[in-house]
């Protein structure tokens, strides 16, 4: 008996002591911010400077408060490119309460994406992705959104492609990039 209690409590220890030094790791994971002021005004020139390919220039008649707007890829290289919407405004300040909300509405797994429902119609289609598992030869089943998450970082709103999970990183990917050659 007095065996079988060691046992227990040996087993416990050790599995104690498992889940502590997990939980005590650090995690090589940087925290992305959502909103970053920065006093720099880019311009869509400055994302050509970092190999930025342009798709579609986007008519802003109707975004209140913005200067631009682009459809558009790029990565670090061919194999890591990503779909980015970037919409500039004249400063910041300008940026968060003028494109956050509309930022929001499009991004995330309940982004607006039907035109008949967005506030901002222009470049709708661009937003979506086709996917899911498909049925029998796996073909795709349905319409998703392209955006995961969004950045507002100096006079952008950057809506960055993927998951939700690692979109955010997407945009920082790019944004690191922007300013490596902009110091």
């Amino acid at each position: 008996m007095i065996r079988k209690t060691n046992f227990i409590l040996y087993s416990l220890i050790i599995s104690i002591i498992i889940l502590t030094s997990c939980y005590g790791e650090k995690s090589d994971e940087l925290f992305y911010e959502i909103i970053t002021p920065s006093d720099k005004i880019f311009a869509f020139q400055d994302l050509k400077n970092i190999g930025f390919k342009k798709s579609r220039e986007y008519n802003v008649s109707k975004l209140e408060g913005a200067t631009g707007a682009w459809f558009g890829f790029w990565g670090e290289d061919e194999y890591s490119r990503k779909d980015y919407e970037i919409r500039f405004y004249s400063n910041h300040q300008d940026a968060v309460s003028l494109g956050e909300t509309l930022a929001k509405e499009v991004t995330g797994k309940d982004a607006v994406i039907a035109k008949s429902e967005a506030t901002w119609k222009e470049g709708v289609k661009d937003r979506r992705t086709i996917g899911g598992p498909g049925s029998g030869g796996g073909g795709r089943s349905g319409t998703f959104p392209k955006y995961g998450n969004y950045s507002i970082y100096g006079n952008m709103v950057i809506l960055c492609e993927g998951q939700i999970e690692i979109a955010l990183k997407v945009c920082w990917k790019l944004i690191n990039t922007l300013e490596e050659k902009n110091d």
